[in-house]
């Protein structure tokens, strides 16, 4: 089941029936409509039912999407790209330059997948689905600064490495909202409950960077991949902001400290705690929390030779 929503002027979101961090990994789906339209973020393969399902509902043609644009590479947000691109020709895939060459590349998608099953289970790609290959002749490749016209809107591209390195942002001139990805972790204001953006591969340090660069743009919403819209945004990003870096520090102090896992992600649930309506119990009983977050860290700080 999905729930479709106009969430601002001619966005719509097309999220999965569910309460908060439990639909993770799943995403939250944007379709913008203008004299062009766009889908930001497509998530897992899986999903790609509901979204011509929510398209249906809004009196949507898919065949006139103009742009697929996946944040970054990751399979919760890319996941049914290759699929959604074979099936709707006219439409351009918009992607950084080195995460194109990552989506075109079965090989390297076929690791992808295999460290998701690590993650999220051998039966991931059931649960999920599976992922294709893009050919490079459908990719418009953009960077930070360039701005995609839509007809009345434009989507300025802000370049925001740290949960991944290729991950790209989107700020929409018409709602002066920005669709995050995961730059800002995932947030359920439901709960009032974020999780946060580092995970293995990513790098704290480039996060903050990443989300001290999204505030200097000061949005006047936000439109989460995990989660749902924010339609105000003011003090939120702030909040983000100081979240990461109080948690960054507290895991690389205790990771020198030799604490364990459960330990450190009790820690971290600790400081998120804090903004949220929830105890710190429930949020590290949050799917996935402690498992990928400490090891992101871990990771990031091992290979900075930090540990």
């Amino acid at each position: 089941m999905v729930r479709t929503t106009e969430v601002a002027e001619s966005v719509y979101e097309i999220k999965p029936e569910g309460e908060g961090p439990e639909l993770f990994p799943l995403c939250t789906v944007y379709l913008v409509m203008d004299e062009k339209a766009a889908l930001i973020e497509v998530g897992s393969s899986v999903q790609i039912p509901d979204i011509y399902d929510a398209m249906n509902h809004i009196g949507f043609d898919p065949e006139d999407l103009t742009y697929i644009i996946p944040t970054h590479v990751h399979s919760d947000h890319a996941g049914g790209a290759g699929h959604l691109a074979q099936q709707l020709p006219g439409a351009k895939v918009v992607a950084h330059p080195k995460a194109a060459r990552l989506l075109a590349d079965q090989t390297i998608i076929d690791r992808m997948l295999q460290s998701r099953r690590i993650v999220f289970g051998e039966d991931a790609d059931e649960r999920y689905g599976g992922m294709r290959a893009i050919d490079r002749d459908r990719f418009m490749l953009v960077d930070d600064g360039v701005n995609i016209d839509l007809g009345n809107r434009k989507m300025e591209v802000i370049h925001t490495p740290g949960h991944d390195p290729n991950h790209l942002c989107f700020l929409d001139s018409k709602t002066r909202g920005i669709f995050s990805g995961d730059s800002l972790g995932g947030y359920y204001p439901e709960i009032k409950s974020r999780m946060p953006a580092c995970v293995p591969g990513s790098d704290p340090e480039k996060i903050v960077q990443s989300i001290d660069k999204i505030k200097q743009f000061k949005p006047a919403m936000v439109f989460f991949s995990h989660g749902e819209a924010v339609p105000d945004a003011s003090g939120l990003i702030e909040i983000i902001l100081d979240e990461e870096i109080k948690c960054a520090h507290i895991a690389l102090e205790a990771l020198k400290a030799g604490e364990d896992q459960e330990v450190i992600g009790s820690r971290l649930a600790e400081i998120l705690a804090q903004e949220s309506d929830l105890a710190a119990e429930a949020i590290q009983a949050f799917p996935f929390f402690t498992s990928m977050t400490v090891e992101g860290y871990r990771q990031a700080f091992k290979k900075k030779n930090l540990l």
